[in-house]
């Protein structure tokens, strides 16, 4: 029997006085984090709330998420983490879909996601109860939920194999699927991650910029920080320069992020020179994930701030990491790492046989990490996890020595007058292109070829570089098959919450 909460009461009992939350200026300890959570826990129980209900946790990067993430394992129930970026009808979906009974909401005035889930209660009758953070005229505020006196909260004794969040995909082609994670599969990965980045001693601290309700800020920030008693320095929202100046402030040594939040911070203009310097003396890492990390990218980090950089991989179907840098040792350039402890990795081709070292196929994933399955879809579910294995729909190779390389979607895959076109190979080759900063490539419909290759980019201030000049520069780099035809300029590329690049915007 197992409760994921006993990682936050760990964490408390051994280190009461330790700082673990820093959010605007305000500062929590670690007994005061543990005391939040269990008066969110004795308000949920005296609602009704039990062991396997459903309640939805709608909430942007601020101390209430953790607090109340960790109330509602504490009770046992299930947390349903729904993305702060939706809009109501979204939101209902989710609501509906999961089968929660009750809602915790952020209501600030300065987002309008409280609107959105307020509405969204009002369309979905079996959740029964709504609680709004900072709530606006007409929303049940939290203070309803929880009380002073509630200090002390006994948590539920589950089973490890019990499920303790849904999480929602994306949804890249008709409705998102609910992922079920169990208790097991969480601290498992947090357990893994923790094999190559060990307890520090007090004054450990790390910056959480990426949103909570993904997998990848819950798992290996969130949890892996408290795991280790580290001081979490939430920002609700990522803005380069105020990253940057909250980073010199709080001393943040590593930073955990997507590429494109890279890419903001060496681009950034807004910070002046003497910050930089004082950043890059400071900093002794960046690791990254959730999306592919390009080789020009990884380079430019590590030259620029003198640092190491690493990039995992994972999905939310696998809790998520499954492969990442497991030393310290040389990192090739690329690569996303090896197979976590507990971990398999295969790549197969399109009849499920294994390829050889170097060969690209579809990257599949087995162990403690791969989801119980989708919610209420064990149609979906049969289809991606066979035998055992989860399918990732991922194109990979991977080196003699382990070390694997994510190529692309097999979904993204251009195939143009029969050969095979990976986007994230040409995306990285178009990074080499002084002028351009940004770069997403897809196939669209061609009478002769029957795809062609778009680049979508993004340039550098004062870049007067035209379409042609990128379709020319490209035809000497790349080979006759692989190069843009078709160059089209925005000045930013569409994002989802975790800074992926949304390539069916494109489309």
């Amino acid at each position: 029997m197992f409760n994921l909460a006993s990682n936050l009461e760990s964490a408390a009992a051994s280190y009461p006085e330790r700082e673990a939350i820093v959010f605007e200026g305000r500062r929590w300890t670690y007994a005061e984090i543990e005391e939040q959570a269990n008066q969110v826990a004795n308000g949920l129980y005296r609602a009704g709330i039990r062991e396997g209900d459903h309640v939805a946790l709608v909430c942007p990067n601020r101390p209430e998420f953790v607090t109340c993430y960790f109330g509602i394992l504490k009770v046992g129930a299930v947390v349903v983490c729904v993305s702060a970026l939706l809009k109501a009808r979204e939101i209902a979906y989710q609501l509906d879909h999961s089968d929660a009974v009750a809602m915790i909401a952020y209501g600030g005035e300065d987002m309008t996601i409280g609107d959105h889930a307020h509405e969204a209660f009002g369309q979905v009758d079996a959740c029964l109860k709504a609680w709004f953070i900072a709530p606006r005229t007409g929303m049940a505020g939290y203070d309803e939920l929880i009380g002073p006196e509630d200090g002390d909260f006994e948590s539920a004794s589950v089973s490890g194999e019990a499920t303790a969040v849904i999480l929602y995909t994306s949804g890249t082609t008709g409705f998102p699927r609910g992922a079920e994670l169990s208790h097991a599969n969480i601290i498992m990965n947090v357990m893994a991650l923790a094999r190559i980045k060990p307890p520090v001693e007090e004054g450990g601290k790390t910056l959480i910029a990426l949103p909570l309700f993904h997998v990848m800020a819950q798992t290996c920030a969130m949890h892996l920080a408290i795991y280790n008693a580290m001081t979490i320095v939430l920002v609700q929202r990522f803005r380069a320069a105020e990253v940057i100046r909250l980073m010199l402030k709080e001393t943040i040594t590593g930073l955990h992020g997507v590429p494109t939040m890279y890419r903001a911070i060496l681009d950034c203009e807004e910070v002046t020179q003497a910050e930089k310097t004082v950043l890059a003396e400071q900093l002794e890492s960046f690791s990254a994930g959730g999306a592919s990390l390009l080789p020009e990218l990884q380079k430019e980090c590590m030259e620029t701030y003198s640092i190491s950089m690493s990039n995992g991989y994972g999905a939310t179907e696998t809790s998520p990491a499954s492969c990442f840098h497991q030393t310290s040792g040389a990192i090739p350039l690329g690569s996303v790492g090896t197979a976590a402890w507990g971990v398999r990795l295969k790549i197969v081709d399109g009849a499920g046989d294994k390829v050889p070292a170097g060969e690209v196929g579809e990257l599949l994933v087995r162990g403690h990490c791969v989801m119980k399955g989708y919610y209420k879809d064990p149609q979906a579910t049969a289809e991606v996890i066979r035998d055992g294995w989860y399918h990732t729909g991922d194109l990979a190779r991977m080196d003699g020595k382990g070390h694997l390389f994510i190529v692309g979607r097999r979904k993204e895959l251009i195939i143009r007058g029969g050969f095979n076109v990976y986007p994230a190979e040409v995306e990285g080759m178009l990074l080499e292109h002084p002028a351009i900063s940004q770069a997403a490539v897809v196939g669209v419909p061609d009478p002769v070829y029957g795809e062609e290759v778009k680049a979508f980019v993004t340039t550098r201030a004062g870049s007067s570089l035209k379409a042609a000049d990128v379709v020319s520069w490209a035809r000497n780099e790349m080979a006759a098959h692989k190069y843009p035809r078709l160059v089209e300029f925005r000045e930013t590329l569409p994002l989802g919450p975790t800074g992926k690049v949304l390539k069916r915007m494109l489309k």
